[in-house]
């Protein structure tokens, strides 16, 4: 028991494309090894990013921080100041919001405010990636201004620092690794390995859960494939600002499985269930179910209408999240989540049933198809400090959209900036668009 865990979590940083990750596939294959499954290596282009050190210099003092990804090397001096002070020429130095993410708009604020950096200051430290776009597209988004993350930078405001990042990229080949039992179309448990510091809940205990359910599973003769993803955390060789998922969106471009269930961030906490809502009836009884959340693997089964679950336990680890601090887990919470996974891949999801005359559209050419087109991810700013990505009804939603500075198709198009009122016609339209291409 936990053996893979252990392996995986033996890597500090197991980045895509990284120095440890091919040794620690080689092991994966080895340890997966029976006369029974079979392995496909799906190839995919990333940007293999390591930190070879980076330090804040204040007269004397040294502190050793963390860059941000995918931060380029840097050395800039200038004076410490806080976001409210004058930032041109200047480091500012920030407290990570209360959304980690949102630590993207503290750099681009800054930035354009003639910063040459950002370091945000706390315990713990973290690694939050940061772009340069506001939404989360496919487009080249690269951080504007380096950024990093110490304990205790925020006490030395006012002071004159260099702040020096070595990093190393390099653009080459991940893989990841898809163990299957039979050649019919199954159901499948995912997982990623890729992780930033220890990762022991994100995601070396999901690696483990996956593999024990997909080996009982295997031992029982049951068809199922198992997915263990590269480059969640991260990125294509153009760094978009929809930078994670990367791995597993290649994958499923060519190949569908008839189930995702997917497992991320677990081994703490209470396991919750997030699944598109025409699954939801089949989930009753088996634990709490909630509407999807964007930050996993399933996020590209969720916007082409395809049935997917994630099991997670994110909500009780925002304290660690991403940082040094997240190196313990339960090993009786990762048993429960391997046997929920079990169980879930039996279920035998119906197709969704929407109607797109409802909403003044014609037919698709598929029930996942039109439920995309009615249900999918919205990005939505009430200013530009904050966003939220919402799993929604769409053309519900944007009866509302009056009330927001700009409103974004997640991974799609911006619907409207500044005013909008006319994003719900913007969107039929798209729609339409979308069904006149349909292949005949």
């Amino acid at each position: 028991m936990a053996e893979v865990y252990r392996k995986c979590a033996s890597y500090r940083d197991l980045v895509a494309g990284g120095s440890g990750e091919r040794e620690f596939l080689q092991w994966l294959i080895a340890f997966l090894d029976t006369p029974s499954v079979w392995f496909h290596l799906s190839p995919v282009e990333v940007l293999a990013w390591e930190d070879v050190e980076t330090k804040l210099e204040i007269g004397d003092v040294s502190l050793r921080g963390l860059a941000l990804p995918y931060s380029g090397p840097a050395s800039v001096e200038g004076r410490l100041v806080p976001p409210d002070g004058d930032m041109e020429g200047n480091i500012v130095v920030a407290e990570f919001p209360s959304d980690v993410d949102d630590a993207k708009y503290i750099v681009i604020e800054a930035a354009r405010r003639g910063a040459q950096a950002v370091v945000f200051s706390g315990k713990p430290p973290r690694r939050i990636v940061v772009t340069g776009e506001y939404g989360y597209k496919i487009d080249a988004a690269p951080a504007p201004i380096p950024a990093a993350s110490f304990e205790d930078a925020a006490s030395h405001i006012g002071k004159r620092a260099r702040l020096v990042i070595e990093t190393k990229a390099r653009v080459t080949y991940s893989y990841s690794l898809v163990a299957f039992n039979n050649f019919e179309n199954t159901p499948m448990i995912s997982a990623h390995w890729d992780h930033w510091l220890v990762g022991a809940t994100d995601n070396c205990a999901g690696v483990e859960a996956a593999v024990l359910a997909f080996s009982e599973l295997v031992a029982d003769d049951v068809p199922i494939a198992l997915g263990l993803f590269t480059a969640e955390e991260g990125v294509a060789p153009h760094l978009p600002s929809f930078y994670w998922a990367w791995g597993s969106y290649n994958y499923f471009k060519k190949w569908r499985p008839s189930l995702l269930v997917n497992i991320d961030v677990v081994g703490v906490g209470t396991p919750r269930m997030y699944a598109v809502p025409y699954l939801h009836e089949s989930l009753r009884g088996l634990g709490p179910v909630e509407q999807p959340e964007a930050y996993f693997d399933s996020v590209h089964y969720e916007r082409w209408g395809l049935p997917s679950v994630t099991i997670s336990s994110l909500r009780d680890t925002w304290a660690f999240y991403h940082s040094p601090l997240d190196t313990n887990v339960d090993l009786e919470n990762i048993l429960y989540v391997a046997d929920l996974a079990k169980r879930l891949v039996k279920i035998k999801p119906a197709p969704p049933a929407v109607r797109l005359e409802d909403y003044g559209l014609p037919p698709a050419d598929s029930p996942h198809e039109a439920w995309s087109l009615v249900y999918n991810y919205v990005v939505v700013f009430r200013d530009y400090s904050h966003s939220d990505i919402v799993y929604t009804d769409i053309f519900k939603f944007l009866k509302k959209a009056a009330e927001y500075r700009r409103i974004d198709l997640l991974a799609g198009p911006t619907l409207c900036v500044g005013n909008c009122e006319k994003a719900l016609e913007t969107y039929r339209e798209l729609a339409l668009l979308r069904l006149a291409s349909q292949p005949l």
